[in-house]
């Protein structure tokens, strides 16, 4: 075999397609970036959040998309449940015949697919990604979750596992980075490999057309506290009182609800895709508000690459990833500071040729290092060092 030169790669996905997370913004603008350059990729996905689309097959951009069936969950408990899909992935992996198999998440089905895979010291490469802090001080923590002091336990567990067992990884952030040496990985078979966007989403930026004193927030809620989005509108307010903040997206506990609550702001819950570009071609600039804790320090904002996309001027709080991201095409502020986050987006809305500019900028970084198809080749080299290894271990 061409260590160089993988040909046949399996993505594992941790969830269905019908959410935009990181199957729809990792996995798979990842495997079509692949597939172009001539590698045969599939993705096999556990669709317990898609229930709709198990079992079900097809092709799309060069890539072929594997859900497994749900017909073994009936009358299972949510645990059985995903052990079964775990189960089956790995069964269905090791069938198509990969030289790599590449696993989003250590926790969940998928990274029990891989502890199996693992544990039959399968005959092909094993890279595990990590995109997020999943264990104590991370997900686990997060009420919303509605995680059970078992499951936090298991999950905590297959992070472990996961970021220590495997022939390379694959790291969104210097945050992971460090989380998975501390766990035992080898550093030097660590790559790091941020989020990006598709080439499409760069053909035709939308064109601008702020509507004056408008400020987006675009996000899941994520990392980004209620409270904080608040105080930080309270004083931009009180700076341009006729200043409109629209909220595109929706959390899991109906945040965006909350905000449409105050004077001056627009919620817009979910949006498709396909109409994203119309509400980002609104706002006069754009917010990204992180609280620091430890999810936000270990991810990488697909969302922020989406409106750097866009062309927006952009006003963040410099946590984990965002500085290295957004370099001088924005303006950061420190985390917590309300009244410099408001005094910096007052500056902004009443400085149009700045912001012009910064967009322009962002727009020009966002192209220059964050495309999938230049990714795709930090994903390869991943995967050379992963066949090496798999030499070794023989």
């Amino acid at each position: 075999m061409d260590l160089n030169a993988p040909c046949r790669i399996a993505l594992i996905a941790p969830f269905g397609l019908s959410a935009k997370g990181t199957t729809r913004a990792r996995v798979l603008p990842m495997g079509k970036a692949l597939a172009q350059q001539g590698r045969q990729v599939a993705v096999f996905v556990p669709p317990y959040d898609s229930p709709e689309d198990a079992g079900r097959r097809w092709p799309e951009d060069g890539i072929d998309i594997i859900n497994m069936g749900l017909t073994t969950l009936v009358g299972t408990s949510p645990g059985m449940g995903h052990i079964a899909l775990g189960v089956s992935l790995a069964r269905a992996v090791r069938a198509w015949g990969p030289d790599v198999v590449h696993l989003f998440k250590p926790k969940g089905p998928s990274g029990l697919a891989g502890t199996i895979l693992w544990a039959q010291r399968a005959p092909f490469g094993l890279v595990m990604d990590a995109d997020d802090w999943e264990g104590p001080g991370g997900w686990n923590d997060d009420p919303r979750t509605g995680y059970s002091t078992a499951a936090q336990r298991v999950f905590a567990g297959q992070e472990r596992f996961g970021l220590s067992h495997a022939d390379a990884w694959t790291v969104t952030s210097a945050c992971l980075r460090e989380r998975a040496v501390g766990f035992g990985a080898d550093d030097a078979r660590i790559v790091h490999l941020p989020n990006g966007v598709a080439e499409v989403a760069l053909r035709s930026p939308a064109a601008r057309r702020p509507e004056p004193n408008t400020v987006l927030l675009y996000t899941r809620f994520a990392g980004v506290r209620v409270a904080d989005v608040a105080a930080m509108w309270a004083q931009v307010q009180s700076l341009i009182p006729d200043a409109r903040l629209i909220v595109v997206g929706r959390g899991l506990a109906g945040e965006e609800n909350e905000l449409a609550r105050l004077p001056g702001v627009t919620s817009v819950g979910w949006v498709p895709e396909a109409e994203l570009p119309g509400w980002f071609a609104r706002g006069a600039v754009a917010v990204l508000p992180w609280a620091d804790m430890p999810t936000n320090r270990a991810r990488h904002s697909a969302k922020l690459l989406e409106l750097m996309a866009a062309e927006l001027p952009i006003i963040a709080t410099a946590v984990g990833e965002i500085p290295a991201t957004l370099g001088e095409a924005g303006m950061l502020v420190a985390p917590g500071d309300a009244a410099a986050f408001a005094v910096a987006v007052a500056a902004l809305l009443s400085d149009l040729p700045r912001a012009r500019s910064l967009g322009a900028a962002a727009y020009a970084r966002v192209v220059a290092g964050f495309t999938w198809p230049q990714l795709a080749a930090r994903a390869l080299a991943a995967y050379r060092i992963a066949l090496a290894r798999r030499v070794q271990r023989r």
